[in-house]
């Protein structure tokens, strides 16, 4: 079923305003999912002609086997005296996760970046398959704990398209409550870790104790702090009461105010200005040839999100402003993240506010246990998760189990736009550009 701000048509090649965003395979068939960035649509097509050298590398990443590292290295070539190159990783000060880079250098400055992924891939997708669906979104919502609503999100909505289900309202307005909350909390924590980065200690715990307050707050009305749970196949697990919708909404709104107050005292640190202002800039050209997504994006001038491009409900009820910066360094980047939290704390109020009361879906396995799909069919879905666009792609087989499941992670994406942003940088400059980014290994490496 394809929505109708979908196209389906045949692409000869990408390149402009039209950038692949994902390739899958359904069946015998290769199809391409592309992102046109001029007419905000998103396009299915079989595989276009040409691809692009960066693609590629990109379907090398995520084709690779579990636990093989991998190289994400367009080819160029560096020579000249004094050039060598510099391992950085897989376990070092800085990166919170596994990963490994090799820094081209002829010393302080950085002339290449070649990101390395898979240290810990785990395989999710194979996993699931021959899985019922309730079972296989076990896995997908911990394949990024940290976006576990959005990875949630996206897999039920794809399988419920696939099954044809009528999801009640209420149910997909409460997951994009938890989608908001899962934004906020992510952009708290890239903000306190570009603090910690510039050595702004105080401000950097003040930022955490507001992010643990949003865990607090996902523990309390959804039970889990990092939102593991809160959906199920034609619904959701939570059923927020008017009262509770009210302490939500007040509690957000408070503590959304008191980081605006915060943010203020860091945009009058001078040492802070200076650490992430024409740090690790990203041309909106090469963001569209790259392929960037998310705040990285649209901190760049590409006016892409995927609440406005690909709305799924309630997205298309609610205002929703794209926050975006023409600046293109880590200081545009940040300010996309700031106004998030704010964009975010508007869409809550209205969400929680205009919440439909028409249920949270059936209970248990009801929704899909006499429900079947075309096995030759595929759906769907994308996700304006924390790090930007998420797509997941699923087929069931005549037992409804999951046949084949793709998943392509916002963070898989931008390694390469955050590797362009580092040329010509000194070395010192990389964890603000890591941090900016927002780069996940355990979205890349599911």
């Amino acid at each position: 079923m394809i929505p109708r701000y979908v196209e389906r048509r045949h692409v000869e090649e990408a390149g402009g305003s039209i950038q692949v965003a994902s390739v899958f395979h359904a069946g015998s068939d290769t199809y391409t999912i592309l992102t046109d960035t001029d007419a905000n649509k998103t396009i299915i097509s079989d595989l276009p002609t040409r691809l692009g050298e960066e693609f590629s590398i990109l379907l090398k990443g995520g084709e690779a086997s579990p636990g093989v590292p991998t190289e994400l290295d367009i080819g160029t070539k560096v020579e000249g005296y004094g050039v060598f190159t510099f391992p950085y990783g897989p376990v070092t000060w800085g990166v919170p996760e596994a990963g490994g880079f090799k820094l081209v250098t002829y010393g302080e400055r950085v002339i290449k970046v070649v990101p390395h992924v898979n240290f810990k891939k785990r395989g999710v997708e194979k996993s699931a398959v021959g899985s019922r669906p309730e079972d296989a979104l076990l896995l997908v919502e911990r394949s990024a704990g940290n976006f576990s609503a959005s990875y949630s999100t996206c897999f039920v909505t794809a399988v419920e398209n696939a099954l044809r289900l009528e999801v009640p309202s209420q149910a997909r307005w409460t997951r994009a409550v938890a989608i908001e909350l899962e934004r906020i909390y992510n952009h708290l924590y890239v903000f306190g870790r570009l603090a910690e980065a510039a050595t702004q200690n105080v401000a950097n715990t003040q930022t955490n104790a507001l992010r643990e307050r949003v865990l607090r707050l996902n523990a309390r009305f959804f039970g889990h702090r990092y939102l593991f749970g809160i959906n199920r196949i034609g619904g959701v697990t939570s059923n927020l009461s008017k009262d509770q919708r009210k302490e939500l909404r007040n509690s957000v709104e408070l503590l959304t105010k008191e980081f605006g107050e915060l943010v203020q005292y860091f945009l009058s640190s001078r040492v802070f200005l200076d650490r992430l202002q024409n740090t690790a800039r990203l041309q909106k050209e090469d963001a569209l040839a790259l392929g960037a997504v998310g705040p990285c994006a649209r901190g760049s001038g590409v006016t892409w999100d995927d609440r406005l491009t690909y709305p799924i409900e309630p997205y298309g009820d609610v205002f929703v402003n794209i926050e975006t910066d023409a600046g293109g360094d880590t200081m545009a980047r940040t300010m996309v993240r700031i106004n998030e939290i704010q964009t975010s704390t508007i869409v809550l109020r209205e969400l929680l506010d205009r919440m439909p009361s028409d249920g949270i879906g059936p209970p248990g396995e009801a929704a899909n246990s006499s429900r079947t799909s075309d096995p030759e069919d595929f759906s769907f879905c994308r996700i304006e998760s924390p790090s930007g666009d998420l797509i997941e792609v699923v087929q069931l087989d005549e037992k409804g189990r999951v046949s084949n499941l793709h998943i392509r992670p916002a963070s898989l994406v931008n390694w390469l736009p955050f590797a362009k942003s580092l040329e010509n940088n000194v070395f010192t400059d990389f964890q603000f550009a890591f941090e900016s980014f927002g780069l996940c290994y355990a979205d890349s490496d599911r």
